[in-house]
C-alpha cells in the first residue's frame, strides 16, 4: 500500500505539462472556464484603478472559439462514414452487442465514445484508456447477463493520470507495470486507483486544499484568481486492495505522432484574438462615450442635453472639456483579427472549408490544402482504428472470448474533401462554352454526382442523362408505351430508315417499314 507521501508523487511529464493541459482544455471549452483562466493581458497599474477593472474587462470580452470549431470540423469528416466492424464469430454474443451500444456503462455507444477520444486527442495530444470489469462474482452465466456484469472502457484525460511506469520485458518490449490515476473527484476527497500487474489498490484521499503556484511573467494566465493551483492531498481516509486477475494492466495510452496537443498554436492565436477583441470593445466604448474633464466644483449631468453649471469665478482655462480618442484604431484592430483568423485556417488546413465568400485562393492552392487536410485526417483515422483494436483485445480477454481471423475494424482512410461551390461554378462555365452534346452529357453527370447523395436516386438520374447521341444530336429516351408514336413522328419529320435505326437499334427493320407504309 502507498504512503501519504507516495500518494502525492506525480510523473515528471505531469508536472511539466499539467498547466498546459488545463490551458488547452479551457481553450476548447470556452465560456466561464476560459474566463476563469484570465488570459487577458493586464495593463500597468490596472490593479490600482478604482473597482475591479480587470474583472470587468474579462466579463465584457467575448471569445471567438476557433479551437472548438476546428476540432468539430475534423470530427465531422472523420465520422462522416461510420467505421465498419466485422464481428465475425462474436456477432451473436450478448456481451458483445451490449458493449457496442453501451461501451462505458453510461449509455454511450462505441461510435460516440470514439468521437470523444478524437476530440480529446486533438486537445491534449494523448489519452489513457482502461478496460475494466466489475469484481462482483455471480453463480451462473444467466445471472451475470441479467445483472449486466461485463467489461467496459473508461477514458482518462492526461490531467487525471498522476503517475505511471513502463518496465522492459526480456524481449525488450515496454510493458506498463504501474498506473496511478484519479478515478473520481469530489469536494472533500478524491478516489484514486493504482494498478499493478498483480493487484489493484484504491484510495480515498482527503483534499487538504490547494497549493498556489507563483505566477511568473511568462505564464499563460496572470490574474490573481487564475486557475494555477495544485491539489494538496491530506491523509488517506480509506484504502482497499484486491487481486488483478489478468496479470497485466488493462490500460494503454493513445497519442498522436508527437504526443503533443494539435491545437496548441491555434489556442495561442485564439488567445491573441481574445485580447484584440478586448481592445476593440474598449475602443468602441471610449469613442462613443468621451471623458468629461472638469473641476470638482463644476456640476454636470450625464446624457444627451445635459446641463453643466460652472462657478462664476471659474478661470477660462478651467472650463470643462471632453477627451475623445480617435476611432481610427478600430479598423486596424479588425484587420489584425482577420489576419489571425486566416492564420488559424492555414494552420488547420481549413481555409477551403471555413473561408468566407470572396476569399482569394487559387485552385491549385485549394487542392493542395485539401490534400494536406486529407492526410491529417487519415493519420487520425489510423490512430483511432488501432486504439479500437486494443479496446476489443482487452474486452475479449476480460470476457474469455476468442475472436477468429475474420474479426476486423476498418475506419475510412480517404476523405473526398471537395469545394462543391467551386466545382459547380467550373462545370457551369464549361457547359456555357461547349456545344458538343456528348460533353454536355458528361458535365450533367458530374453535376448530379456533386448534388445527389442517395445512390439509388443518383443511378436513376444518371440513367436519364445517358441518352443516345446520333449525328451530334441528343436523342430523348422512350418508353415502350411511347416509342411507336415517337417513331411515327420521326417519319413525319423526314428521318430516313438508317437514322431511325441508329437512334433506336432495339427496333426491327420490319417494324419501321410497317410504320412507314401506314
Amino acid at each position: 500500500m502507498l504512503t501519504e507521501k507516495e500518494i502525492k508523487q506525480v510523473h515528471p511529464e505531469y508536472s511539466e505539462y499539467a498547466q498546459h493541459w488545463d490551458y488547452y482544455y479551457r481553450s476548447y471549452i470556452g465560456g466561464e472556464e476560459y474566463r476563469e483562466g484570465a488570459y487577458l493581458r493586464k495593463y500597468l497599474n490596472e490593479d490600482a484603478a478604482p473597482g475591479d477593472q480587470y474583472g470587468q474587462r474579462l466579463l465584457n470580452t467575448a471569445l471567438q472559439n476557433h479551437v472548438k470549431s476546428i476540432v468539430h470540423i475534423y470530427r465531422s469528416y472523420l465520422f462522416r462514414t461510420s467505421p465498419t466492424r466485422t464481428l465475425s464469430n462474436t456477432v451473436a454474443l450478448p456481451d458483445v452487442n451490449a458493449f457496442l451500444y453501451d461501451v462505458d456503462l453510461n449509455g454511450t455507444d462505441l461510435n460516440a465514445f470514439m468521437k470523444k477520444i478524437q476530440d480529446s486527442l486533438m486537445v491534449y495530444g494523448s489519452m489513457w484508456l482502461v478496460v475494466d470489469r466489475p469484481a462482483y462474482r455471480t453463480l451462473t452465466r444467466a445471472e451475470e447477463l441479467q445483472m449486466g456484469i461485463r467489461a467496459y472502457v473508461n477514458a482518462y484525460v492526461p490531467g487525471n493520470v498522476l503517475d505511471w511506469e513502463y518496465t522492459p520485458t526480456i524481449t525488450g518490449k515496454q510493458q506498463l507495470t504501474y498506473l496511478k490515476m484519479i478515478e473520481h473527484s469530489g469536494d472533500e476527497y478524491d478516489q484514486l486507483v493504482v494498478w499493478y500487474s498483480e493487484r489493484v489498490e484504491r484510495y480515498w484521499v482527503e483534499k487538504k486544499g490547494f497549493k498556489q503556484k507563483i505566477v511568473s511573467k511568462g505564464s499563460i494566465g496572470s490574474y490573481e484568481y487564475a486557475y494555477n493551483d495544485e491539489i494538496e492531498y491530506g491523509k488517506i481516509l480509506k484504502a482497499e486492495e484486491y487481486m488483478n486477475p489478468l496479470g497485466s494492466i488493462p490500460a494503454f495510452r493513445v497519442s498522436t505522432d508527437d504526443g503533443h496537443s494539435q491545437i496548441a498554436d491555434i489556442a495561442d492565436t485564439q488567445r491573441q484574438i481574445y485580447n484584440r477583441l478586448s481592445e476593440l470593445e474598449q475602443s468602441i466604448r471610449i469613442s462613443g462615450h468621451p471623458t468629461l474633464v472638469k473641476t470638482a466644483d463644476t456640476q454636470a449631468a450625464a446624457g444627451a442635453g445635459a446641463v453643466i453649471t460652472v462657478p462664476e469665478d471659474l478661470a477660462a482655462d478651467k472650463n470643462p472639456y471632453l477627451l475623445q480618442p480617435s476611432g481610427a484604431a478600430i479598423q486596424s484592430i479588425l484587420d489584425s483579427i482577420n489576419m489571425d483568423v486566416e492564420a488559424i485556417d492555414k494552420m488547420a488546413h481549413t481555409s477551403g472549408i471555413r473561408g468566407t465568400v470572396g476569399t482569394p485562393m487559387s485552385g491549385v492552392a485549394l487542392q493542395t490544402e485539401m490534400q494536406m487536410l486529407n492526410s491529417r485526417l487519415s493519420d487520425f483515422a489510423e490512430i483511432l482504428q488501432e486504439a479500437e483494436y486494443k479496446i476489443w483485445d482487452l474486452f475479449f480477454i476480460w470476457q474469455g472470448i476468442v475472436a477468429d481471423a475474420d474479426f476486423a475494424i476498418e475506419y475510412e482512410k480517404s476523405f473526398d474533401i471537395r469545394d462543391k461551390h467551386s466545382d459547380l461554378e467550373l462545370l457551369r462555365k464549361a457547359n456555357e462554352f461547349t456545344t458538343v452534346p456528348l460533353l454536355q452529357q458528361e458535365i450533367q453527370k458530374q453535376v448530379a454526382k456533386l448534388l445527389i447523395e442517395d445512390e439509388q436516386t443518383l443511378n436513376a438520374v444518371l440513367a436519364s442523362i445517358a441518352q443516345p447521341v446520333v449525328n451530334g444530336e441528343v436523342h430523348s429516351a422512350q418508353t415502350p408505351e411511347t416509342v411507336l408514336e415517337h417513331i411515327d413522328q420521326m417519319i413525319t419529320e423526314g428521318y430516313t430508315d438508317e437514322q431511325i435505326k441508329a437512334m433506336h437499334p432495339e427496333l426491327a427493320d420490319a417494324v419501321i417499314r410497317r410504320l412507314r407504309n401506314q
